[in-house]
C-alpha cells in the first residue's frame, strides 16, 4: 500500500493527541490524587469502588442512626429518671403521712405537694428530643400526655437498623410503662389517687397507696433497664460502624487513590513522550513540507 503525505500527516497527529492524552491523564491523576476517575481508567478497580462506596454508605447510614437512637433513649433515660425521683418522693409522703399523727391540714399540704409531683411527672414524659415527643410512639409530633394525665400516643415501638436488615427497638411504649397497659399500674393515676387521698384526709387509702407507688416505680425501672440494654446495642453498633467504615475507606483508597511518586513518574515520562513526539512530528511535517514544494 502506497503510503501518502495525507497518511503520514495523520499518524502523526495521532501520535501528538495520544501523547496530549496522557500528559493530560497524568496532570488529573496528579492533582486530584485519584488513579480512577472514570470507569475506563481501571473497569475492574471502578466496579469494586462502586461497591465499596455503596457499602460504605450504607454502614454511615447504620452509624448515624444507631448514634441518633442511642441519644434519644438517653434522653430518654434521663427523663425516667426524673419520675422515679418523683414517685420516690411521692412513696416518702405517703409513707410520713399515713402516720396516725398527722392531721387533715397536714395531709391537705402533702396533697398539693402532690399536685405538683404529678405535674413534674406529666412534664418528663412530654419530653422531646429534637422536634420529636419521645414517649408518643408514632404520635410524637403532640404532648404524649395531657394535663390530666391521659394518654394521646399509640402503642408503636420505633426500630432502628443495627446491621443490614437487621433492627432494635429504639423507644419506650409509655403505654405500658406510664399508664400500666398489660396488667400494670397507672402511674398518674396512682398520683391522683394519693392526692385525693390526702385531701379526704383517708389515712386507710394513703398507706393503700404505698404498694401502687412501689409497683409504679418497678416499671419505670423495667423502661429503664430495657433503654439501658438498647442504647448498649446502639453503642456497640456505632463502634463496629466505625470499624467498618476506617475498613472501606482504606480499600476505596487502594484501588482509586494515586500514589503520589508513581503518578509523579508517569507525568514525566508522558511530558518526555510528548516531546519527543512533538519533535518528531515537527519533523516529518517539515519534510513533508519540502517534498511537496519539490
Amino acid at each position: 500500500m502506497r503510503v501518502t503525505e495525507a497518511m503520514i500527516y495523520q499518524q502523526t497527529i495521532d501520535r501528538a493527541n495520544l501523547a496530549l492524552s496522557n500528559v493530560s491523564k497524568a496532570q488529573g491523576e496528579l492533582s486530584s490524587g485519584l488513579r480512577v476517575q472514570a470507569p475506563g481508567d481501571d473497569p475492574q478497580a471502578a466496579g469494586l469502588l462502586v461497591r465499596h462506596k455503596f457499602n460504605q454508605a450504607q454502614v454511615t447510614a447504620i452509624q448515624n442512626g444507631a448514634q441518633s437512637a442511642a441519644d434519644e433513649l438517653n434522653t430518654a433515660d434521663s427523663a425516667l429518671t426524673g419520675v422515679s425521683t418523683a414517685l420516690a418522693q411521692a412513696q416518702a409522703l405517703a409513707t410520713q403521712m399515713g402516720n396516725d399523727t398527722y392531721n387533715a391540714d397536714d395531709r391537705a399540704a402533702a396533697a398539693t405537694e402532690v399536685d405538683g409531683i404529678f405535674n413534674q411527672v406529666v412534664g418528663s414524659l412530654n419530653t422531646r428530643f429534637g422536634d420529636r415527643y419521645i414517649f408518643g410512639g408514632y404520635v410524637d409530633n403532640t404532648p404524649p400526655f395531657a394535663a390530666d394525665g391521659t394518654y394521646q400516643g399509640d402503642t408503636g415501638v420505633r426500630q432502628v437498623e443495627v446491621a443490614p436488615g437487621v433492627y432494635e427497638d429504639s423507644s419506650i411504649r409509655a403505654d405500658v410503662m406510664a399508664k400500666g397497659v398489660g396488667g400494670g399500674v397507672d402511674i398518674l393515676q396512682t398520683l391522683t389517687n394519693l392526692s385525693a387521698a390526702f385531701r379526704a384526709n383517708d389515712s386507710d387509702a394513703i398507706r393503700a397507696s404505698i404498694a401502687s407507688l412501689q409497683a409504679a416505680s418497678t416499671q419505670v425501672s423495667a423502661a429503664q433497664s430495657q433503654a439501658g440494654t438498647s442504647v448498649n446495642l446502639f453503642t456497640s453498633t456505632v463502634n463496629t460502624c466505625t470499624q467498618q467504615n476506617t475498613d472501606e475507606t482504606k480499600v476505596i483508597s487502594q484501588l482509586g487513590d494515586a500514589d503520589v511518586m508513581q503518578a509523579s513518574t508517569q507525568l514525566s515520562l508522558a511530558q518526555y513522550a510528548l516531546n519527543a513526539t512533538l519533535t518528531a512530528a515537527s519533523k516529518t511535517l517539515n519534510f513533508s513540507l519540502v517534498d511537496l514544494l519539490k
